[in-house]
């Protein structure tokens, strides 16, 4: 299976670079509802996140179906980004908000924080195709020819990639450079994180993030990259600085700005939620119950 996996990615990258751009997002959808059908349990967690977000259980199920094709339109541009120029990467990203966000760096840098929404990757180009600097925090894959792949791919967008078990030391130096730090926050924390509130219900994620930010004085910017089209490759990247101001009491401090970071960004998932590609569960009434330890003799 890693082996398939690793050509999948090859050979992936090498159609999408000649196959027509419609063609590929048609052949996208088509295998992104195919998958929605076949893994019982990524449909079952997607529409049970999508239950949280629309209420109403048929939009959940129709949303959720979206979002399996989107991800697989995703996966498309992301083969895409591989061989691309700058020049190309340019004419794909739309903002009205870098020069508002690039003020923000005053010599202590920025967490971006944001979730796996539209074409983040495409996000963290327009960065670096200013000439700032992104040091991206990511999973590794658990095959070493997937992983070096993903890596290089990234890296070929002007990105530095900082595995998730040894971000501590390269993140500050980012941050102390100046530079971007990028981070998803929609990955589930259910044992050690903190308790936030998203679109009325309880979800437990890191406060990493914010402790970062908190404990360099790094501003904090929060937005999405969402795609302009259904039928197009070009997004339109919306970020915006988060005004926080610390109590000192860096727990509840980092809490409270997890808090501010999530309101905001629900905000962005209403407008369109099959962008939002969350396959795993997310809020804590959705979670598999845990299995309780007794204490031993």
């Amino acid at each position: 299976m890693p082996v398939l996996l690793y050509w999948t990615f090859v050979i992936g990258t090498t159609l999408a670079r000649v196959v027509p751009l419609r063609v590929s997002y048609a052949i996208a959808r088509l295998v992104g509802v195919g998958t929605y059908y076949a893994w019982r349990g990524g449909r079952r967690r997607c529409i049970q996140n999508m239950r949280h977000v629309l209420g109403d259980e048929a939009e959940a199920r129709r949303t959720a179906r979206a979002s399996f094709s989107n991800y697989l339109v995703y996966l498309v541009d992301f083969f895409r980004l591989i061989g691309s120029t700058r020049e190309e990467l340019r004419e794909r990203v739309v903002s009205d908000d870098w020069a508002r966000v690039s003020a923000e760096r005053t010599g202590r840098g920025i967490v971006a924080m944001t979730l796996h929404y539209g074409n983040w990757d495409l996000g963290a180009a327009l960065i670096a195709q200013h000439g700032v600097g992104v040091a991206a925090i990511a999973d590794r894959f658990p095959n070493a020819r997937v992983n070096d792949f993903v890596i290089r791919s990234r890296q070929h967008l002007g990105m530095t990639i900082i595995p998730a078990d040894r971000m501590g030391p390269g993140l500050i130096r980012a941050l102390r450079n100046n530079d971007v730090v990028a981070v998803l926050l929609d990955i589930p924390a259910p044992v050690n994180g903190i308790h936030i509130e998203f679109f009325g219900d309880t979800i437990a994620v890191s406060d990493g993030p914010a402790r970062l930010a908190l404990r360099t004085g790094a501003t904090v910017v929060a937005g999405m990259v969402p795609r302009h089209a259904p039928w197009g490759e070009a997004v339109r990247a919306k970020a915006e600085p988060i005004a926080f101001t610390p109590t000192g009491d860096e727990a509840a401090d980092a809490r409270a700005l997890m808090q501010t970071v999530f309101t905001h960004l629900e905000r962005q998932v209403r407008r369109d939620p099959a962008q939002w590609y969350i396959f795993r569960n997310l809020w804590l009434s959705d979670m598999p119950a845990q299995p309780v330890r007794e204490p031993s003799a």
